[in-house]
């Protein structure tokens, strides 16, 4: 334990032992209800949502501008294999990870660690304290310590002692290692041994969190061990965790998981959202199962959200996509509250796709934008585009002469309001073609920039995250890696020209300005305007279309300790982490 250990207040004094159980959608992602059991930042953000305490660090100090960052380690913190946790591990994530060009080929994108444009400086002042300094003020790098839980890019320090062989600037012979690994450079094979995110698959790497990786067995189940060096007690002194062992059971679909968790296979659930249509289900079969059903509030702009992609290498597809009249017949044709009433039974919110009503430079006009059910509007503009019917009224016809037959591509959850989307689309003459995909594939395939169109959440907007990452993800060139519908012009913005699509002058214009928000101080005049007229910009163009927002449905085993009754589960707080799933613990 280091000198001064972490101290967390639990409800009760737990007990030691037990595996805990969550679902799995895939090896590689679909396993938040382990992962963010395990998430540890430099700061938490606490149940209440509002506070953010020291977690990793022991304290920290802002300079009155908001340029200086210093935070303070915990001596005699380690690493799940006993090595020391120092500030040269923080350098050499600085140095050799975040700044190298092998391992980011592009930087300029991450938002969250620049201001006026420049990257933060990083220093070490001594073994145990780290000074971070920006160009111009930057209010919002606490919200970013609070959400540095894993990945290359977003944890801050990475294990120097464990990752240096993997890297050409410690190991001259990196790349014949990285061969003899299978894999084609060094960085690649560094990329590997470092990721600590769901797609870990390195069974040795030493980790900071309550539980590590330690075996992946033949059907990609992971097993994650108690940290006997982890740094955290309860307020009576006993080291956390209280559970022994975390498995990520790989399920095949929904369906399978709530089979999982009825039977008590699985001990509880939130992510990849249980739908509110199988409630019912899941009450009914409580006390089998000896779990509770809760509904949790839900923060995500949209539950399911539909774009195109504006850089289609198909020029024609590219014209119809770029045509803002297109988004809004697409979006009018929707019969939102008929989605509602049948997949969610009313109760779900009908919006577009935004940020929530309780960000501070929202307007009500914004979240009803272009959502009423008019097909007759859509038709009309669909009929100015010129996109004619064929002869016999069954479908339009594209600007070349061909029937529409735009593909829709999008994973498990989403499928029943796209089922829905595409009959109304049907109905304007606009056909698309559905097509459901493993979650791992669909990931990847979005970075090709290959899709017509795809669908997917739109969460991590809540105000605090448009702060922190300037608009991340709604920011052009940016926005959802998963729903890639700006390739090229990603490019573009990364490579600082070099490479890609130059964007239109609308969208250079609103990447600056979103860059330019997150230097600003929280609820000044000039904070709440810029606000405003990203938001404006954004909900106009319909680049996003969004559906509606319900309640997350959360189910907990009865067996847990600790565990939460209400709150938020949602992207934008981290899933379980502000309910401190090292507190939890088996009472039967």
């Amino acid at each position: 334990m280091p000198e001064e250990p972490a101290v967390v207040e639990v409800k009760e004094m737990g007990k030691y032992g037990g595996v805990y159980k969550g679902a799995a959608f895939g090896p590689k992602s679909g396993q938040a209800d382990t992962e963010s059991l395990r998430y540890q930042a430099l700061l938490t953000i606490e149940a209440d949502l509002q506070t953010f305490k020291p977690n990793i660090i022991k304290d920290y100090t802002v300079s009155d501008d908001f340029t200086t960052y210093t935070i303070y380690l915990r001596k005699g913190m380690k690493w799940s294999d006993g090595e020391p946790l120092t500030a040269d591990d923080f350098l050499f994530w600085y140095e050799d990870v975040l700044l190298n060009k092998d391992l980011q080929t592009y930087i300029t994108n991450q938002a969250e660690y620049q201001s006026g444009g420049e990257f933060l400086k990083m220093e070490k002042i001594d073994d145990y304290t780290v000074k971070m300094t920006f160009s111009q003020g930057n209010p919002s790098f606490e919200i970013v310590m609070a959400r540095s839980n894993n990945g290359l890019v977003r944890q801050m320090f990475a294990p120097k002692h464990y990752l240096s062989k993997w890297h050409i600037k410690y190991n001259d012979k990196a790349n014949d290692l990285a061969k003899e690994e299978g894999f084609e450079n060094w960085f690649q094979c560094f990329q590997y041994h470092a990721d600590n995110s769901q797609s870990a698959m390195d069974t040795e790497a030493p980790d900071i969190t309550p539980w590590v990786l330690t075996k992946i067995d033949e059907q990609g189940n992971k097993y994650f061990d108690r940290n006997p060096y982890y740094y955290v007690v309860d307020q009576y002194g006993n080291q956390l965790p209280y559970i022994d062992q975390q498995v990520a059971v790989i399920v095949k679909d929904a369906e399978v998981r709530t089979m999982k968790l009825i039977s008590g296979e699985l001990h509880a659930a939130g992510e990849n959202p249980l739908p509110v249509s199988d409630y019912t289900l899941y009450k009914e079969n409580e006390q089998k199962g000896d779990y509770t059903v809760y509904l949790f509030g839900n923060t995500r702009g949209a539950d399911c959200t539909f774009t195109f992609n504006i850089n289609h290498k198909d020029p024609v597809l590219n014209q119809i996509f770029n045509e803002v009249k297109f988004r809004e017949a697409m979006s009018l044709a929707l019969n939102r509250e008929e989605i509602n009433n049948t997949l969610y039974y009313g109760k779900a919110t009908v919006r577009q796709a935004l940020p929530p009503d309780t960000t501070s430079f929202y307007e009500d006009w914004m979240g009803s934008y272009m959502t009423e059910y008019d097909p007759d509007k859509a038709n009309a503009l669909l009929d100015e585009l010129g996109y004619v019917w064929n002869q016999d009224h069954t479908v339009r016809l594209m600007p070349n002469g061909k029937p529409f037959n735009i593909v829709l591509e999008t994973i498990e959850e989403f499928v029943p309001v796209c089922e829905m989307a595409v009959e109304y689309w049907d109905k304007i003459g606009i056909k698309v073609t559905l097509k459901q995909q493993e979650r791992t594939y669909y990931l990847e395939r979005g970075k090709t920039g290959e899709r017509d169109m795809q669908a997917w959440t739109m969460d991590g907007v809540q105000e605090f995250n448009l702060r922190s990452s300037a608009f991340g993800r709604l920011r052009p060139g940016n926005a959802f890696d998963d729903m890639e519908f700006q390739v090229e012009h990603k490019k573009w913005f990364n490579s600082n020209g070099a490479e890609g699509i130059e964007p239109p002058e609308e969208i250079k214009d609103l990447y600056n300005k979103c860059i330019k928000f997150s230097t600003l101080k929280p609820g000044s005049d000039e904070y709440m305007a810029l606000g405003k007229e990203i938001l404006t910009t954004v909900v106009k163009n319909l680049w996003f279309i969004g559906v509606t927002v319900s309640p997350r449905v959360i189910i907990i085993s009865n067996r847990l300790g600790n565990t939460p009754t209400e709150g938020v589960f949602a992207y934008d707080y981290n899933f379980w982490k502000p309910y401190r799933g090292d507190t939890w613990y088996f009472k039967y």
